[in-house]
């Protein structure tokens, strides 16, 4: 046996986990440093254990009953909940490591995008022991992702439009079709005036960036709402040629606040679009019934926001 060396402390092996335990132990400090959340899931005892991190990410308290393996799959997103099942059944199978992202609904309604790593803990027949699940919030990298995707998209518009080829076929087009640019344009009296879209969000960020790439566009004047108390006031005084609702407001919810507005003069048939990070069909199918012109999936593609911005302009003579 060799002898130990000076100024270490050896640790005796355990039956079962060995040094695993002794490992999670020392990695305590560390993911508490980093912000990691870990998520520790016992198959012989079917228990689940949080860290601190957890709770607060997840937005759970750690006061009350324990988290159980259902109330962590209820948190996640329903389109990614099979992606998230899958991992774990080929980490029951075949043990090691499986990285993957998902999104997590919290029970305050604010919705997170997670990067996870997955791994399992076996013993010396290969048996898994445990999952354990490292995890990071990367929801605001994926909104600048976003944001730098649609601005690349912005950018090839922007360096489209500024050929002079595009201006010589769009002259071409107008001479032709002399009727087509006057509905965004001209109002009912003959006088000239912007699209009025009024976009009510209860997100700062999805309404910054939304009002900056609404700019690049000279037919168009944007209101903005954080709720939908807010976005009713203005909607009964400013009268928009156009509405953008989210699906999941402070205080109520996008397909209530249409029924309301619909209630004010003039709003009865304004075109109104749900601006929604659910993409599960029925809820396309609730909003298309409850009267919704369209249903935008965020992170919004602003392309077709345009096409669809420059087809009530070409139906609509603004008021």
């Amino acid at each position: 046996m060799s002898e130990p060396v000076p100024g270490f402390r050896q640790i005796a092996p355990e039956p079962e986990f060995g040094f695993a335990e002794a490992q999670r132990r020392m990695q305590q400090q560390l993911l508490t440093s980093t912000g990691v959340a870990q998520s520790v899931f016992n198959l012989a005892k079917q228990e689940l254990n949080w860290n601190t991190r957890a709770y607060q990410m997840f937005g759970v308290s750690p006061i009350g009953a324990p988290v159980t393996l259902d109330f962590a799959m209820g948190l996640v997103y329903p389109d990614d909940l099979g992606l998230l099942i899958r991992a774990r059944e080929q980490l029951r199978m075949s043990p090691g490591a499986i990285e993957l992202d998902y999104r997590v609904i919290r029970p305050d309604g604010e919705l997170l995008e997670i990067h996870s790593l997955l791994f399992s803990e076996v013993d010396s027949q290969g048996r898994p022991l445990v999952f354990v699940e490292l995890s990071l919030n990367v929801t605001e990298r994926k909104r600048v992702e976003n944001a730098l995707i649609q601005s690349a998209r912005l950018c090839r518009v922007l360096d489209k439009v500024s050929t002079d080829v595009y201006w010589e076929q769009s002259s071409d087009f107008t001479d032709t079709h002399p009727d087509f640019l006057a509905p965004a344009t001209v109002a009912a009296d003959g006088t000239q005036r912007k699209m009025r879209v009024l976009y009510v969000e209860d997100n700062m960020y999805n309404l910054m960036l939304f009002d900056d790439v609404m700019r690049t566009r000279d037919d168009v004047e944007m209101r903005m709402a954080q709720n939908g108390a807010q976005g009713f006031e203005v909607a009964s005084t400013w009268q928009p040629d156009v509405l953008v609702l989210d699906g999941r407001l402070p205080d109520t919810h996008g397909i209530d606040l249409l029924k309301r507005m619909r209630a004010i003069a003039g709003l009865e048939e304004t075109p109104a679009f749900m601006c929604s990070a659910d993409t599960l069909p029925e809820h396309k199918i609730l909003a298309e019934q409850a009267g919704f012109t369209g249903y935008w999936t965020k992170p919004v593609d602003f392309d077709k926001v345009f096409d669809e911005l420059d087809r009530v302009a070409a139906s609509n003579t603004l008021r």
